[in-house]
């Protein structure tokens, strides 16, 4: 386990907690991953920034229902989508004509340029999923087990290259021709599904 993640581990134990330290540095260790991750969706820095703040006032809210959290990281992720959307209907509630339907929202998280997002994403949508599941079959057996020991396991490449007797360097580059690959699967099974 990264020191990232075990960082992560030991102050989301504090925010469940009530020790609003954990809070403040869970924000600071999700920030830059939620902001990257909002941009890809919305266009809009100020709508990412106040998402933010709402998913983590959310999370101070409900911090006793947060003990039994499997995956910290794909559960943030999953409210985070959800506040953002809401966030985004929010600002257009004065203008019907300029809210976007929630089925547009899949729809462009399909096309967004970062496929990471796409493999967190899939964890709830499930049409996102059986296209995910058909590009992974498409992938070599190697570059399926370095993605979801990557995004799914949420290995750091050190771990990786352990359990494999890889090299760092190999194993970075089998993710990135997995993540090549799995950008023209996903790409040309499009109109399949």
């Amino acid at each position: 386990m990264d020191d990232h993640r075990r960082s992560i581990i030991k102050n989301w134990k504090l925010l469940v907690e009530g020790e609003k330290q954990g809070l403040y540095t869970c924000f600071n260790l999700f920030y830059d991953d939620l902001y990257r991750f909002g941009l890809s969706l919305y266009r809009d820095p100020e709508l990412i920034k106040e998402s933010i703040q709402n998913l983590f006032i959310e999370l101070w809210a409900i911090r006793d229902k947060l003990a039994n959290v499997g995956n910290i990281q794909q559960y943030v992720f999953t409210i985070y989508k959800r506040i953002i959307y809401k966030t985004h209907q929010k600002s257009f509630s004065n203008d019907p004509d300029r809210k976007l339907p929630l089925e547009e929202v899949e729809e462009e998280m399909l096309s967004v340029k970062s496929y990471e997002s796409i493999l967190i994403a899939s964890q709830e949508d499930e049409y996102l999923k059986k296209r995910l599941k058909y590009a992974l079959a498409k992938l070599t057996p190697r570059q399926k087990e370095i993605i979801l020991m990557r995004y799914f396991e949420c290995l750091s490449f050190k771990d990786i290259a352990h359990k494999t007797l890889l090299t760092e360097r190999t194993v970075y580059n089998t993710l990135h021709s997995a993540i090549s690959a799995l950008r023209e699967n996903l790409l040309f099974i499009w109109p399949f599904f």
